[in-house]
């Protein structure tokens, strides 16, 4: 399929100011001239062929198709994330652009004191970031659920239920009360789940903030940046289960239109070394 890829792009390439790809137009002529001369179909098919060869196996047009779909994906990616930080209140949103510009500048300082390409950590650190999105986004999520009533209002309409309870001879009206009274009790058990589910977003967001900073304090130790790779490669492997359990999370609370099975990473931005004057 990577070739043909090239093949289909050299098929629609279409020079800059031009409306309509140049091969279209010669693909058009051969077929329309063939109607008169059907040798010509045979030749225009030749041509075409020899065409797509030479120009899909050009190393310049396959870097410059690869560069072309590598933006497309980054700004696909990009208007994902901010998608999913429109969904945030400001706090959370301040807090996810505080931890990105920690990446950011961890492979800024790396960047100026080694020649190395840092495509790979920043694939990485963007992963983490993914993560970390989706942790204050599933957070966001089950604090409008618990929003919509407090355990202690529950409380208060279970203790009423109750005394209506005690109150009743109607056999009817207590297999209703007594209905009610089971689904405040599952209520209630769902708001102390979902507390106990934001205490644990809260400790792995914190584990993510702590586990940047230690990535970047190993670095200004050692100076060395394969051990960016290593040790960035480690706390993604950790948060594996993570994933699976955000994924559990958002099926839970019906987000299941933001389930990605294998999800892109925060594209952060390379920099760019300073140009020597």
């Amino acid at each position: 399929m990577g070739f043909f890829r090239y093949v289909t792009k050299a098929f629609n390439a279409r020079p800059m100011g031009m409306w309509v790809p140049p091969n279209w137009i010669a693909v058009a002529a051969f077929g329309i001239l063939g109607l008169m001369e059907p040798g010509l179909w045979l030749l225009g098919a030749g041509l075409e062929l020899g065409y797509l060869l030479t120009v899909a196996s050009s190393a310049r047009f396959q870097r410059a198709v690869d560069a072309g779909d590598h933006f497309a994906q980054k700004k696909n990616t990009q208007e994902q994330v901010q998608s999913l930080l429109a969904r945030l209140n400001p706090a959370d949103q301040n807090r996810y652009r505080q931890l990105e510009s920690r990446c950011q500048r961890m492979l800024q300082e790396q960047h100026e004191v080694s020649a190395i390409d840092l495509q790979t950590q920043a694939d990485g650190l963007g992963k983490l970031l993914y993560v970390y999105l989706r942790l204050l986004i599933t957070r966001s999520g089950i604090l409008r659920v618990l929003d919509n009533a407090s355990t202690q209002s529950i409380d208060m309409r279970i203790s009423e239920v109750n005394g209506q309870l005690k109150s009743t001879a109607s056999p009817d009206l207590q297999r209703s009360l007594s209905d009610q009274l089971n689904i405040l009790s599952e209520r209630k058990k769902r708001h102390e789940e979902g507390r106990d589910k934001l205490q644990f977003i809260e400790a792995e967001l914190t584990r993510i903030q702590e586990q940047v900073e230690l990535i970047r304090e190993g670095l200004a130790v050692t100076g060395d940046p394969s051990a960016l790779s290593r040790r960035i490669d480690t706390v993604g492997d950790t948060l594996g289960t993570t994933t699976q359990w955000i994924k559990q999370q958002q099926e839970l609370l019906g987000q299941t239109e933001d389930l990605l099975d294998d999800p892109p990473p925060v594209s952060l931005e390379m920099p760019q070394r300073a140009r020597q004057t």
